[in-house]
């Protein structure tokens, strides 16, 4: 063989290793980003939950619960204010709006009860959801280091102060 052509054999080779393992490289950096957004968004959605969904939807149940007390606290004061009188007060027949009265506090304090009891419904299913993103969160870490090759690693994080994302 000559030693022109065996000169151009072996940069071919060369060359061709060269590519795959380049090509291989950017793979696995291509890989290890994905797993990096692949963290962040389940870091993300753990804020979503905690700092938001969670807190907007006990928010609204607390006041519906307020809103709820003071409308039984009206309309108790409204029946003490039919009590003494005799049904045919004043030519006036007040068993009707006293019936209504008491059908209305009824509804009211079932209402107020099942506000109640969907908010500790929620309080519950906040913590079950909570420890689910927290594994997908930690599934996640783990995949990162698995392509990472373990050691230290370091994520961009947005904040919330300025939306940048820094290390």
């Amino acid at each position: 063989m000559r030693p022109v052509s065996l000169a151009i054999a072996l940069a071919a080779i060369i060359t061709g290793f060269g590519y795959e393992s380049a090509s291989a490289q950017i793979a696995d950096q291509a890989a290890i980003d994905a797993a990096r957004r692949d963290v962040a968004a389940a870091k993300l959605e753990v804020q979503q939950v905690t700092q938001l969904d969670f807190q907007c939807r006990r928010r609204e149940l607390n006041a519906a619960i307020r809103v709820s007390d003071e409308e039984i606290r009206t309309l108790r004061r409204d029946l003490r204010r039919y009590g003494p009188f005799h049904a045919f007060a004043y030519g006036q027949q007040p068993t009707f709006q006293y019936r209504n009265l008491r059908l209305c506090i009824a509804e009211a304090d079932a209402s107020r009860r099942l506000l109640i009891a969907e908010r500790s419904d929620l309080n519950r299913a906040y913590n079950n959801e909570l420890a689910l993103l927290n594994l997908n969160v930690s599934e996640a870490r783990a995949r990162l280091v698995e392509l990472s090759g373990g050691g230290t690693i370091e994520l961009d994080v947005v904040t919330a102060d300025d939306g940048v994302a820094r290390p």
